[in-house]
């Protein structure tokens, strides 16, 4: 049952984490979770953080108005400006400082713990070969898996961290960890966090499991993609949309995607809640 769930795992997808926004907002409605940790990445960050700050539907209402009058993706124009052309770091960090406020910190300081993975690149890597091989990570993510680019991986001097959120002093330290969490260059800018280059959390581990304690405890996962090859070890859910969602995490250009996904969650996650207990598998709403 829900009150048993002690950890709670987010993965990233950039806006189709509003799916995990909805399904969350449904369980709450019912039964509350109230897990010790939650390990986010990328965009389930803010989620996370929602979350726990009580906030779920103002986020999610945030983030629509501030894509609302967004034009598109790239803007040439902004080049006349000496602006850069993709606009999705300044919409995303203006987002999360409506949402986060000095009270809303309070809240997460109280709160679980919540871990937020980046990945790191080697202080000794230039700057724009790290950039080409963090792009060729995202732009092939099956390499990841093999066991040879692993290696591969680690001479180049990638490594994975987790950044408790209870770090953040101020709403402003909370967006940079988010951002940097999200760093995917030519979306984002290069981000450095704490002196050091950062990219998308989601290049070392795309379902965050790694961020939680070694204890025993029931482990509920929201996925934000189908499934393929994941960790089936006991006492872990995986809940997983009902529907392909077939959208870009970086498309900044219709806030009806974001009603959408938020809605098939919610429905997605009332079917959770009719389920019989909770069992290790997929629950497709």
């Amino acid at each position: 049952m829900l009150e048993d769930v002690k950890y709670l795992v987010l993965q990233g997808g950039g806006i189709r984490c509003a799916w995990q926004a909805g399904f969350v907002a449904a369980l709450e409605g019912e039964r509350p979770i109230r897990p010790y940790v939650i390990s986010a990445v990328s965009a389930s960050s803010a989620v996370a953080c929602a979350m726990v700050c009580g906030r779920l539907e103002f986020a999610v209402n945030c983030f629509k108005a501030a894509i609302a009058s967004n034009k598109g993706n790239i803007r040439l124009t902004r080049i006349l400006r000496g602006d850069r052309i993709f606009p999705h770091a300044e919409i995303y960090r203006r987002a999360l400082l409506q949402v986060f406020d000095q009270a809303a910190l309070r809240k997460l300081y109280a709160g679980p713990d919540i871990q937020v993975l980046v990945t790191r690149t080697s202080a000794q890597l230039p700057r724009y070969p790290g950039l080409v091989i963090g792009l060729s990570l995202c732009a092939f993510p099956a390499l990841r898996t093999r066991r040879g680019f692993r290696r591969l991986e680690a001479q180049f001097g990638f490594s994975r961290e987790f950044i408790p959120v209870r770090n953040c002093a101020t709403p402003a330290e909370l967006a940079d960890l988010v951002l940097a969490s999200s760093c995917t260059p030519p979306f984002t800018p290069w981000y450095s966090l704490h002196g050091r280059p950062v990219l998308d959390g989601g290049l070392s581990e795309s379902v965050p499991l790694g961020g939680l304690p070694q204890r025993q405890g029931k482990t509920l996962v929201l996925l934000t993609a189908k499934a393929t090859a994941l960790n089936r070890s006991p006492g872990i859910v995986y809940a997983e949309p009902s529907q392909d969602l077939r959208i870009s995490s970086w498309d900044y250009t219709d806030a009806g995607k974001i009603d959408y996904l938020y809605a098939l969650g919610k429905k997605d996650g009332s079917s959770f809640l009719k389920t019989t207990g909770m069992r290790e598998t997929f629950i497709n709403g």
